[in-house]
């Protein structure tokens, strides 16, 4: 296995466990002053921090979307299918959320993780066709 490919899984395994632990932290208040970047852009886009904590979602899916691709992850043979396991995973970790009783999940949320998902793994292909580099599958 080349360097960067297993960087680049390397790196996937890392935000994965990452965003795992940052959605089922019993304590979201813990995790707060991690939101500075995301209240931002977000009164950036939306003219409101209040879109904050979906701007989060959509960005912590889109890296692991796009580490999807570049990782060369695939399911039956595709990263299609591994970008849609993403996609699932994000609509279940929401659900897992509610189970310990301290955060409730939020339709919103699993949307914009599976947004995120999608997005990054369609703009890391999108990139890598315009570099010339490798070809999605």
């Amino acid at each position: 296995m080349r360097l960067s490919l297993w960087a680049a899984r390397v790196l996937f395994f890392f935000l994965f466990a990452l965003v795992t632990f940052l959605t089922l932290t019993p304590d979201p208040e813990n995790t707060e002053p991690g939101f500075v970047v995301t209240r931002w852009i977000s009164a950036k886009l939306f003219g409101s921090e209040s879109f904050a904590d979906k701007v989060a979602h959509f960005l912590g899916y889109g890296a692991l979307g796009a580490s999807v691709f570049w990782a060369d992850l695939k399911l039956f043979s595709r990263r299609l299918g591994a970008g849609a396991a993403l996609c699932v995973y994000g609509v279940l970790l929401e659900v897992l959320q509610g189970l310990g009783g301290v955060r409730s999940p939020e339709v919103a949320d699993a949307v914009c993780n599976m947004l995120g998902a999608a997005a990054g793994l369609g703009g890391a292909c999108i990139l890598s066709h315009l570099v010339g580099g490798r070809r999605s599958g």
